[in-house]
């Protein structure tokens, strides 16, 4: 495995002969067939934001309709390469380090922003900038489902998560293009196939790298149990299989690839490491209102953090390196579990005991929530300049024939 701490940004990106712009500019179109199929055969008239449409498709599926059938034949069969020791070791690897997992998490889903093509679906739908807590608390419900022990046998909490997920994707996709205001100006299929294998591999690679940033060096067979975790997880979210790598060395090439292609930093602007550092300062504190230097000082942290993880040159911004006293404390105790469950006899178990009974609020989530996104009310009163900018960015690097239908945009 190469150096798994060294930063991959829009200045050291590149296509490759496996990962060609070729193919990420055609799987940009495509969607998921067969998930996107059976969603037909539901004939919504309108969005359904509280994900019941799994359960309108088990009976279809029971009714014996070929397209429902698909889609549950095809999540219940495992591929070839599946290896049940492998997930469940990826599982325990993710569990025992908690804590730094969910840091790390939290940064993944603010660095995916950058892909501007996926910030304009989240804008269209539920915003991780509009309510941050509870994107993070309902993915950590999602990662928590699927991290329990037997989470991926078919008929668990976290095969059905995920089966449940790749359907409301469906159905997303379903409503944002019959959705005028939108599909005429949007680039590709909304969730389309390059955009499952970013978000895929926010959770895979994306953990694992800034894990390694923070001084958790996991062994090799550490890291590939893992990736085969995430791997599987995306074959149940309908990604193809020619963006499921299988090494973790070939998702690196593939994620370089993917950011070549599609992250531009400044479609975003350079205030954006500012929204990301407050909402990341108010969930570190727990949602409460805390006293000023308290707020400066969560969000130097947060700061501090997303500059460390991902490095200054993925927010288009030139800062150095950060350096401040809360990311050395973060990075310390990171190295300090690391090492104890490397060297103490029986610290590992301990962890993932403890660990898992850390996730039980977000397991009773998981049992209850829908995975619907709900349109929410934007406060802020620039939103729909700001994505219109950003689609005439998109537009001009990906379709000028769009950009030249459309008002052009500063």
């Amino acid at each position: 495995m190469s150096d798994l701490t060294r930063l991959v940004d829009t200045t050291n990106a590149q296509y490759s002969e496996r990962f060609s712009e070729a193919l990420l500019d055609e799987l940009m179109h495509v969607g998921d067939p067969i998930s996107d199929t059976a969603m037909a055969d539901l004939n919504e008239g309108a969005y359904d934001p509280d994900g019941g449409q799994i359960d309108q498709l088990r009976r279809l599926a029971d009714d014996g309709h070929e397209h429902a059938l698909a889609f549950f034949e095809r999540a219940e069969q495992r591929p070839p390469w599946f290896d049940i020791e492998m997930i469940e070791r990826g599982q325990r690897v993710a569990t025992s380090f908690l804590p730094a997992y969910g840091v790390s998490l939290m940064h993944s889903l603010f660095a995916g922003a950058l892909f501007p093509r996926a910030t304009l679906v989240t804008g269209a739908t539920g915003r991780l900038g509009t309510n941050p807590a509870r994107r993070i608390h309902e993915t950590g419900a999602f990662v928590s489902a699927i991290l329990q022990p037997g989470g991926l046998d078919a008929g668990s909490l976290g095969f059905d998560t995920a089966v449940r997920v790749r359907l409301l994707h469906s159905s997303i996709r379903s409503w944002l293009t019959r959705s005028p205001g939108f599909a005429d100006t949007y680039v590709g299929v909304p969730i389309d196939q390059t955009m499952l294998a970013m978000t895929n591999g926010l959770f895979s690679y994306l953990n694992v790298r800034s894990l390694a940033r923070l001084g958790i060096t996991l062994s090799a067979d550490d890291l590939a149990a893992h990736h085969h975790l995430w791997r599987y997880v995306g074959y149940l979210l309908g990604i193809d299989e020619r963006l499921l790598p299988e090494s973790l060395d070939i998702e690196v090439e593939l994620w370089s690839a993917l950011v070549a292609h599609q992250a531009m930093p400044h479609a975003i602007g350079p205030r954006y490491i500012d929204v990301c550092a407050t909402s990341i300062a108010a969930l570190l504190a727990g949602g409460r209102r805390e006293g000023a230097g308290a707020s400066a000082r969560g969000k130097r942290l947060a700061t501090d953090l997303m500059l460390h993880l991902s490095g200054p040159r993925w927010f288009g911004i030139d800062d150095p390196a950060p350096s401040g006293p809360g990311l050395a404390a973060v990075r310390g105790l990171a190295r300090a579990s690391y090492g104890a469950y490397r060297h103490v006899p029986g610290v590992g178990d301990w962890l993932e005991q403890r660990n898992r009974a850390e996730m039980l609020d977000s397991i009773r989530t998981a049992r209850t929530h829908g995975y619907g996104v709900e349109v929410e009310h934007q406060d802020d009163p620039h939103h729909e300049e700001t994505m219109a900018t950003i689609a005439a960015r998109v537009q001009r690097r990906f379709d000028p024939d769009i950009a030249e239908r459309v008002a052009p945009v500063a």
